[in-house]
């Protein structure tokens, strides 16, 4: 299977393969057919223009979309143009046996080696060369004296742009070894933050329902034949096994919080703005938290009452939770300044919110859940 790496390679060793060689042949040939004189201009005219007509219609083609009959007409048409210097090359053109035909060719079958397999590269070359020594022969331009030097150093010229390219896409399956090695890592790195924000929010969750209803059971402040016992541990069961809470799109937060509110054993105050609509994975939070600092009321602050506020103002949504029960010292680590720090502040922050919780003994407590976080 062909690495990421190795395939913007070998697109880009397409392109810039065609495209090189497309402008490399247009000059090379344009300019030795203004600046000299030909054998026959009228065949020259036409070998020169329909070469570089050929050029542009196979990088066009060949950026398109490869095919194998394209490389087959194109070693036909470059073949052709190699025993075509008797028209298009002059002797006097040729200085130190170089031409543009020489030129052109030497492009060319670099190029193969960028956009074509080890063997046709291979093939493609063997056959360029014996096409351009053949023409040149023919055209009086050099003998088979001087076959092996030129022979020689276009098959250099191949080899040294075949390695290039292995060169080139070794060290892009090396990056994409690495890559793919940093991804696994990334992959299980997220797999870890997931389930430990599962178990964060699981606890969480714990916390906030069957935990809650059995220390008030436990501590005496709910006594175990009172009617709403019952339908609050089977509420928390639900909560627990994550069948009551919507997971998608935007719900209105004030029926969800008074829906928990009506189960809390405490005479409710409520004040309440506007309709507050917000993601729902945010409302369920937000009533989470505040059922967590009504339990708080329930269990510490001795007394029957406290006052809901839900307000929705310049696209900040803000529940606020007060009594005016004991109150403590939130410096202090007390089991109730615990629960609140570790999940009303941590849950809130996770996303994007904050709690902050004021309180002082003799004075009650105030706590204040906002979304998202104000000072951001």
């Amino acid at each position: 299977m062909t690495s990421p790496a190795e395939r913007e390679l070998n697109r880009l060793g397409l392109f810039y393969a065609v495209v090189i060689r497309a402008v490399v042949v247009a000059l090379s040939s344009l300019v030795s057919w203004v600046t000299t004189d030909q054998r026959d201009v009228l065949l020259s005219t036409l070998v020169v223009l329909m070469f570089n007509a050929w050029n542009v219609c196979f990088a066009v083609r060949m950026l398109r979309r490869r095919r194998k009959w394209l490389l087959v007409v194109d070693l036909l048409v470059v073949s052709g143009v190699c025993l075509a210097q008797v028209w298009t090359i002059a002797p006097e053109m040729q200085a130190d046996r170089v031409n543009w035909v020489l030129v052109a060719t030497s492009i060319i079958v670099v190029a193969y080696q960028f956009h074509s397999s080890p063997f046709l590269g291979a093939v493609a070359t063997a056959v360029i060369l014996a096409a351009y020594l053949t023409g040149g022969v023919l055209a009086d331009l050099q003998d088979w004296a001087f076959v092996i030097p030129i022979g020689s150093w276009m098959a250099v010229e191949a080899l040294l742009g075949r390695g290039l390219y292995l060169l080139v896409r070794r060290g892009g399956r090396a990056a994409d070894r690495e890559f793919e090695r940093g991804e696994q890592v990334r992959r299980e790195a997220a797999v870890s933050a997931a389930r430990r924000a599962d178990e964060r929010e699981y606890l969480a969750a714990l916390h906030d329902t069957a935990s809650a209803t059995l220390l008030m059971v436990g501590a005496g402040v709910a006594n175990r034949t009172e009617t709403w016992l019952a339908e609050q541990a089977a509420r928390d069961l639900e909560v627990i096994q994550g069948h009551t809470d919507p997971v998608d799109g935007d719900v209105d937060l004030v029926p969800m919080l008074r829906h928990v509110v009506d189960h809390v054993p405490l005479r409710i105050e409520w004040q309440v703005w506007n309709s507050v609509t917000l993601p729902a994975v945010v409302a369920i939070a937000l009533c989470r938290g505040a059922r967590e600092a009504l339990t708080n009321v329930v269990r510490h602050a001795g007394v029957d009452a406290a006052e809901v506020s839900v307000r929705g103002d310049e696209g900040v949504a803000t529940v606020r939770i007060r009594d005016r029960g004991k109150g403590f010292d939130p410096a202090r680590t007390t089991s109730r300044g615990y629960g609140l720090a570790s999940s009303l502040v941590e849950r809130m922050a996770r996303l994007g919110g904050q709690a902050i919780v004021t309180s002082a003994p003799g004075v009650g407590t105030d706590v204040v859940l906002e979304w998202p976080d104000a000072r951001a």
